[in-house]
C-alpha cells in the first residue's frame, strides 16, 4: 500500500508540472510577435535591412519554431531528432533548451551554474533559494511566536495590537514596503547600502523582510487560528483541571497538534514566496530568477520562460509534498483518515 501511495504521489507531481508547462506554453504562443521582432531595428545596423526576414527565418529553423505548435511542446519536453540525425532528450532529463536571446548557453546553464571560482550559492538559483530560505526562516520564526502570543492572550491590548499590525501588513503591497524598507533601512537607519552590494550579509535584510512580511502576517494568524480551536477542546480543559501549568500544557497537549493546520500552510506560503520574489528582485536589482523571468518575458525568450517555469513548479510542487509528508507524520489522525479510506 506504501508503494501505491508513493507512485500515486509521483504521479501527481508529473501530472502537474506538466499541465503548467503546457499552459504556460500556449499562453506564450497566444503573444503576437516572435523572439525577434522586438529587436529588428537592432540587428539591422549589423545585417541590413534586407538581411533580416532570411535571417530571422534561419533562426526561426534553428530553435524549432516553424514546427507545429504539437511537436514543438512535446520537443521540449520530451525531446526530439535533429536534423543531422542525433537524439536529445528534453525537460523530462533537466534538458530546458538553448537559451534563444543568449544565444550559445543552455538556460540550466545560465540559472545554475556559477561564476569562476564561486559555488552555486553564488549562481541564479543560489540567490532566489537563499532569500527565499532566509524569509521562510524569518517568517516562521516571527509568524508562529506571533499567533501564539496573541492566542494565549485572548482580549488582552498585546492582543489587539497584533491583531492591528498583522492586517495593516497584510494590505499593504510588496512594492510599496519594498520602498519603505529603502527609505528607513537604507537612507536613514543607514543598515544597508542604497545600491547593494550582495556580497555583504547586511544588504540582505531589506529584501528579506519585504519578501517575509505578509507570508509571516499569514502564518501568524494561521497559529492564533488552530490554537485558539484547541485550547476550548475538552482534553485540554481536563489537562488544565489536573494542575498543569500552562507552559507545560502548551507543551505537551496543543503545540503538537496545532502543528498540522500550520505545516499545511507552509505550501501555500511558499508559492506566496516565490511569486513574491519576482517583485522583491526587481525592485532591489537582486539577481535571481525574478530579474531573469522578467527579462525573458519582455525579450519572448521561449525556452528560458519554460525553463522558469518548470524550475518555479518543480519547487512549488516538492515543498507541498514535503508539507504532505510532515502533516501526516505530526498528526496521526491524518494517517488513520489516510488507511480507513485506502481500506473502504
Amino acid at each position: 500500500m506504501m508503494l501505491r501511495l508513493l507512485l500515486r504521489k509521483l504521479l501527481r507531481v508529473a501530472t502537474s508540472l506538466l499541465g503548467v508547462t503546457l499552459i504556460v506554453f500556449l499562453l506564450m504562443r497566444a503573444i503576437p510577435g516572435n523572439p525577434w521582432a522586438n529587436y529588428v531595428s537592432a540587428l539591422r545596423p549589423a545585417l541590413g535591412g534586407a538581411s533580416d526576414a532570411s535571417f530571422q527565418r534561419e533562426l526561426v529553423h534553428r530553435y524549432g519554431l516553424d514546427l507545429p505548435a504539437w511537436r514543438q511542446f512535446t520537443r521540449y519536453v520530451f525531446g526530439d531528432i535533429d536534423d543531422d540525425g542525433s537524439v536529445f532528450c528534453g525537460a523530462v532529463c533537466g534538458n530546458l533548451g538553448p537559451s534563444i536571446q543568449r544565444r550559445g548557453p543552455s538556460v540550466q546553464q545560465i540559472l545554475f551554474d556559477a561564476p569562476e571560482d564561486r559555488t552555486v550559492l553564488e549562481s541564479r538559483f543560489g540567490y532566489t533559494f537563499r532569500m527565499v530560505l532566509f524569509g521562510s526562516l524569518f517568517a516562521i520564526g516571527a509568524g508562529v511566536p506571533l499567533g501564539i502570543l496573541s492566542a494565549t492572550r485572548p482580549r488582552s491590548a498585546l492582543s489587539r495590537g497584533i491583531a492591528i499590525g498583522l492586517a495593516g501588513l497584510v494590505s499593504v503591497p510588496n512594492f510599496v514596503l519594498g520602498l519603505i524598507a529603502i527609505l528607513v533601512l537604507g537612507l536613514w537607519l543607514k543598515v544597508t547600502t542604497v545600491v547593494p552590494d550582495w556580497g555583504k550579509p547586511g544588504n540582505w535584510i531589506a529584501p528579506v523582510v519585504v519578501l517575509a512580511v505578509v507570508p509571516m502576517a499569514s502564518i501568524a494568524r494561521v497559529t492564533h487560528a488552530a490554537l485558539v480551536n484547541i485550547l476550548s477542546e475538552d482534553y485540554v480543559r481536563t489537562a488544565r483541571a489536573k494542575g498543569l501549568s500552562q507552559r507545560k500544557v502548551m507543551i505537551r497537549h496543543v503545540l503538537r497538534p496545532a502543528l498540522a493546520p500550520i505545516v499545511t500552510f507552509l505550501g501555500p506560503t511558499s508559492m506566496e514566496m516565490l511569486a513574491g520574489s519576482l517583485i522583491v528582485e526587481g525592485l532591489y536589482g537582486f539577481p535571481g530568477f525574478g530579474r531573469s523571468f522578467f527579462t525573458a518575458v519582455l525579450e519572448l525568450d521561449y525556452p528560458m520562460i519554460l525553463g522558469l517555469t518548470v524550475v518555479y513548479a518543480t519547487g512549488i510542487v516538492v515543498v507541498n509534498l514535503l508539507v504532505e509528508v510532515a502533516c501526516e507524520l505530526l498528526d496521526p489522525r491524518i494517517r488513520a483518515a489516510r488507511s480507513q479510506g485506502a481500506q473502504s
